[in-house]
């Protein structure tokens, strides 16, 4: 059994709200500025018990000589103070996601001989991750890879969850290339041995999609020369084909992804899943609020929208803004297109900082959310269905660069907080914008 620890990262002890913060962010883990150690790849999730586990990974130059190990943490207050709890060994870039109330993480190793995609599982609500007496996880699958701690969906009887390979060598984004792994549920039965026969730890479930290199050809002509074009840190996104009912069979599976733009911003790619052939194809870019930047995208089947937390681009030309945290949605159920703010300023910048230092030195971003039950909670975990209904509420992790980073990408924090009630805020901005059109209609 491995025993390899950042030793000079461990915290044991709880962490409060920020007393020097008006935003009601409470702190999960921070780490001194100084060290080049910084804190990345937030994931969250809510266990059947009402614990909250969160996790983030390590990086920055401080980091170059120690192993790349997940930080655990967890809360039972619901996220006003959280404890350090546990690792999860030689893996970054890292989601935690719960299905029949055990635990799994899905991230990426880096190493010489077994470098690749790796996964863990804790039924222990995340006290430790060991699976057949082995707490190194379980490699999926060997190679070079990227990601960020993208969101796990189930659908279909399957669990999917992108990555990109790394290929080659060439100007960040360039090398990477787009894939969806997904494993077979079929098999999965409660009544299995969880010690040592987990269908979603055994490789033989466990497909991967050969790779798909961005394409220029894929943008419209009147695009601008753009500046390292690419994609990354794409969304598994699960929509009902326009023909179907209540079909499961007529699903279809798309990966979303992070489009580097440049000079253009507020953009993201679509890809969809061939399910029969387990290979991904071009569908379309669109607009979207907060492209540049990795986002989350999740479906409320109540509001029959889809929703995300991002970071928009509203001061051009600084396309890597990630100063604001807005709450997007679309109720586009077939193109995924129509996206709408409806409410701007989630997080923003307190300090007083001027407009240039904030783009510089703040960051809310890489943010990974769940639908919550903040108010009724009834013993029922964050769900990785795509359609099931999570709750009105919203709980989300925030990589934050805040009070102290050297730069908004280098985050100093990983903060938590709450958005109760996400459903009356979109239903809100709709009535806006439905007077709007009425008032519109009046005037012509």
């Amino acid at each position: 059994m491995s025993s390899i620890y950042f030793i000079f990262f461990l915290s044991l002890c709880s962490c409060k709200p920020l007393p020097d913060s008006s935003l009601g962010l409470n702190e999960v883990a921070y780490h001194e500025e100084p060290s080049h150690v910084y804190l990345g790849s937030p994931s969250i999730v809510r266990l059947s018990s009402g614990r909250l586990l969160a996790s983030h990974d390590f990086f920055g130059p401080g980091t170059k000589s120690y192993p790349q190990n997940v930080s655990v943490y967890s809360s039972d207050d619901d996220g006003v103070t959280w404890t350090f709890i546990s690792y999860i060994l030689r893996t970054y870039f890292t989601t935690l996601t719960v299905y029949n109330d055990r635990i799994y993480a899905i991230g990426i190793r880096g190493g010489k001989n077994d470098s690749g995609i790796v996964i863990h599982r804790s039924i222990d609500n995340g006290a430790s991750w060991n699976y057949n007496q082995s707490d190194e996880g379980v490699l999926l699958f060997n190679g070079w890879f990227d990601s960020g701690a993208m969101p796990i969906v189930t659908a279909n009887q399957m669990m999917y969850r992108t990555v990109e390979y790394h290929v080659g060598t060439g100007k960040w984004p360039y090398p990477f290339q787009a894939a969806i792994i997904s494993c077979n549920l079929s098999s999965y039965s409660l009544s299995k041995n969880i010690t040592a026969d987990d269908p979603i730890m055994s490789l033989r479930n466990w497909k991967i999609t050969p790779p798909l290199p961005f394409d220029t050809k894929w943008l419209p002509k009147t695009y601008p020369n753009l500046t390292a074009p690419g994609f990354l840190e794409g969304n598994i996104v699960v929509l009902q084909k326009t023909s179907s009912k209540n079909d499961d069979e007529q699903l279809r599976i798309l990966n979303v992804l992070r489009f580097n733009s440049i000079p253009l911003s507020n953009l993201a790619i679509i890809l969809e899943l061939n399910q029969t052939l387990n290979t991904l194809s071009f569908i379309s870019v669109i607009h979207f609020p907060g492209g540049m930047s990795k986002f989350t995208i999740r479906f409320d089947p109540i509001t029959q929208i889809y929703i995300t937390l991002c970071n928009p681009v509203t001061v051009e030309p600084v396309v890597d803004q990630r100063n604001i945290l807005s709450l997007s949605y679309t109720n586009d159920l077939e193109h995924l297109n129509n996206w709408h703010i409806a409410a701007d300023r989630l997080l923003y910048d307190d300090t007083g900082l001027t407009v240039n230092d904030s783009l510089r030195y703040t960051g809310f971003h890489y943010v990974d959310w769940q639908f919550d039950r903040l108010s009724s909670f009834d013993n029922k975990s964050s769900c990785s269905q795509w359609n099931c209904d999570g709750g009105p509420d919203m709980i989300y992790l925030v990589r934050t660069g805040y009070r102290g980073a050297n730069s908004y990408h280098n985050s100093n924090r990983i903060t938590y907080k709450t958005l109760p009630n996400y459903r009356a805020i979109i239903k809100q901005h709709q009535l806006m914008l439905k007077n709007r059109s009425v008032h519109k209609t009046v005037e012509v």
